[in-house]
């Protein structure tokens, strides 16, 4: 009997520290999120935001912020599926240097002149196939 209290007490707290762990992890990942997705999304708040009534523009923005959280965590998911934990950290520590900051600031423009070096590439691609058929 007092082996079978034991196992259960030393089980206990093996799936309480384990909980702790993947909430740190859960916390950390939307964390690192925000950080990545906050400058990401900006835009397209802005964006959605020119769609609405003048009048109505500040109390669309103030509910449409409220969703983030939601969204963030959500993506937190996504991130915890690719990365470990020490991972996160790892970038997190990175983020809180002034490069890993200026690289959150700027991922949506790289992510745009990106996406139009890419096309140009995409058509040269096209291009070439062509030659090829």
């Amino acid at each position: 009997m007092r082996k079978v209290l034991l196992l259960a007490g030393f089980l206990v707290v093996i799936v309480t520290m384990n909980a702790q762990e993947n909430e740190a992890f859960k916390k950390d990942t939307e964390h690192l999120v925000e950080i990545v997705a906050k400058p990401a999304f900006k835009p397209v708040v802005e964006q959605f935001s020119g769609m609405v009534a003048a009048d109505k523009k500040e109390a669309f923005v103030k509910e449409l912020n409220k969703t983030l959280p939601e969204l963030y965590a959500n993506m937190a998911k996504i991130y915890m599926e690719e990365f470990t934990h020490e991972e996160v950290k790892d970038l997190l520590t990175f983020y809180k240097t002034s490069t890993g900051s200026k690289m959150a600031k700027k991922s949506t423009v790289l992510a745009q002149k990106g996406m139009a070096v890419g096309q140009s590439w995409g058509m040269q691609a096209q291009t070439l196939m062509a030659q090829f058929q």
